[in-house]
């Protein structure tokens, strides 16, 4: 048994339509409710919680409980673990309700609920998913589960790598589904961000095929050429869009709270930009960090965006979403779509010089961090007034 609690939201109305989504098109059912409204419905009764608190940001709550292979738990055990979990963490008098996923081969349920309760409080989720997994620990074997023990250890025991699909490594379907199940963990608000992001993994994916919602994955190779037969969602056994729209749903309700994410790209890529030579530097600069970058280029070269995927916190952003760091601002194209800097400071880095970089990026991230760290405190102390 494995719990996964979702990165929160500023309503749960993002979760909760993801699962009504599923339950239109069969994929799911409503398994039971809790402290639920009848006469108001379950988005009425959350919208109600909701409003009763204005200064919380971060209000919804969604918990896929996935059963390892050969658990099964009936419809009274599946209520009753989940009302162990969710007393312990503090939403046993919260209104939630209970979904039961077919969408993939293996069973799993979906819990969504708000974190605000009747008074108008916040639920306490200090290290909410430590606690998750203790109290995991202890439920288990009153149903007797097995308790997950983690991603990491499941890949290497199959010997896959998700950081990178292998041409060579075997068990394409299963790579395929490990790496794509990865990839919907990023922040993302867009499918061009989605499939920049799959790529960088090592995967292509097309847009829907038709009237659809049907996508098609090929792997790639290191050289970025498709190695692989197209798979379509249906032979991978995986709803690929949805999830990447239930993704993205989540991420645009919580955009704003993303600003140490932003100023960790923007401090890396301005101090690379600033000692860089050429494109070719510029990305091998920017792979020690573990982001990757794709320029948005016009017909005839020039350059007028870009989007930057920072592996290290899972996170895609657009050039533009970067506040004050516009990569178009300061580089273009010629006709032949060569790289060219703006500033005329350009000067030679020596290969010595070029292995200093890391601390010179460090000092970017550092003032770029520091300069959200002071506005979080701003926002803290102002909080803590309005309490008073």
């Amino acid at each position: 048994m494995v719990l996964k609690i979702m990165q929160p939201a500023s309503s749960s109305c993002f979760s909760l339509e993801y699962n009504e989504s599923k339950c239109a098109t069969g994929e799911a059912v409503l398994l039971h409710t809790n402290c639920i409204d009848e006469s108001e419905g379950i988005a009425e009764t959350f919208r109600k919680y909701e409003r009763r608190n204005i200064r919380t940001e971060n209000l919804s709550f969604h918990m896929s409980v996935n059963p390892a292979p050969g658990e099964h738990l009936t419809e009274e055990q599946v209520k009753e673990f989940i009302s162990d979990i969710m007393k312990g963490l503090g939403y046993g008098n919260q209104p939630y309700a209970v979904y039961r996923h077919t969408d993939i081969d293996r069973e799993h349920f979906h819990v969504v609920s708000v974190r605000v309760n009747d008074q108008g409080r916040k639920i306490h989720d200090f290290q909410e998913n430590k606690r998750c997994f203790q109290l995991l620990s202890a439920v288990a074997p009153k149903y007797g589960l097995r308790v997950g023990n983690g991603d990491g250890e499941r890949y290497a025991a199959m010997g896959i790598d998700p950081r990178r699909f292998n041409p060579v490594g075997g068990n394409i379907m299963e790579q395929i589904r490990i790496i794509a199940e990865e990839c919907c963990k990023y922040h993302m608000t867009s499918f061009a961000q989605f499939k920049l992001i799959m790529q960088a993994h090592g995967l292509e994916v097309t847009d829907r095929i038709g009237d659809t919602s049907q996508v098609v994955v090929r792997g790639l190779n290191q050289d970025g050429i498709p190695c692989t037969a197209p798979i379509t969602e249906d032979e991978l056994g995986k709803q690929l869009y949805s999830e990447y729209e239930r993704r993205a749903m989540e991420c645009v309700g919580r955009s704003g709270i993303k600003q140490r994410e932003r100023a960790r790209i923007c401090g890396i890529s301005a101090s690379c930009l600033e000692h860089s030579t050429s494109e070719r530097h510029f990305r091998n600069m920017l792979a020690r960090f573990d982001i990757d970058i794709h320029l948005h280029r016009t017909r005839e070269g020039r350059i007028y965006g870009a989007t930057f995927v920072d592996h290290s916190t899972r996170c895609a952003f657009k050039s533009s979403e970067l506040g004050a760091f516009r990569l178009d601002d300061i580089v273009t194209a010629d006709e032949g779509g060569q790289w060219l800097k703006k500033s005329s400071n350009i000067q030679e880095q020596s290969e010595g010089h070029e292995l200093n970089l890391i601390g010179a990026a460090l000092a970017g991230i550092s003032k770029g961090s520091s300069k959200s760290q002071e506005k979080d405190m701003k926002d803290k102390k102002r909080k803590r007034k309005l309490k008073r």
